[in-house]
């Protein structure tokens, strides 16, 4: 259900690869200069190309640093989705690497993060996603943290079930941890 504008918006494209059809996800060095590419097949496989050492957060490139609300996802299609469904209205962007990489990748982009008066966290609602809120919230600045409860996996599923007004609902509602 992603438009093609939202798609052409973060430079997020398919391509080909030797199993098939793939999407790939250009990430950004701290300069903004495309160093890597996240690439994922058919079944959720996943791949990247080139260098990630020091990548900012996906889509952070089309935002400037402050601002009233950032909108973090674990993956770019959640980031797309959300995006999206809030009508292109806030800076939404996602983890490089889901969960497991939410610490590292926020302490890398730490100012930019932090350069927003709130941060609202939209991880999936699995035990690793909402642990992986847990863990960023404690050193992020104090009362900034508010967590998204959302009634599907992930945004891109609450896009694909129709719920946008209830997603969007719970952005306005996100609650402080």
């Amino acid at each position: 259900k992603l438009t093609k504008e939202t798609c052409e918006k973060y430079d997020y494209f398919t391509s080909s690869d030797e199993i098939g059809k793939v999407q790939v996800a250009p990430y950004r060095d701290q300069s903004g200069r495309v160093t890597g590419q996240k690439v994922r097949g058919r079944g959720k496989r996943f791949y990247t190309t080139g260098d990630f050492s020091d990548v900012q957060l996906f889509g952070q490139h089309l935002w400037r640093k402050g601002g009233k609300r950032l909108l973090i996802t674990e993956g770019e299609v959640d980031a797309l989705s959300a995006y999206q469904i809030l009508g292109g209205s806030w800076p939404v962007v996602s983890l490089p690497s889901g969960a497991q990489s939410a610490v590292k990748a926020i302490k890398t982009n730490l100012e930019f993060v932090e350069s927003y008066e709130q941060i609202i966290l939209c991880f999936d609602m699995d035990e690793a996603g909402q642990e992986a809120a847990k863990e960023v919230s404690e050193f992020l600045t104090p009362g900034k943290v508010r967590v998204m409860e959302i009634t599907e996996k992930d945004a891109n599923d609450m896009l694909l079930a129709n719920k946008v007004a209830e997603f969007t609902k719970a952005f306005w509602e996100a609650r402080s941890i």
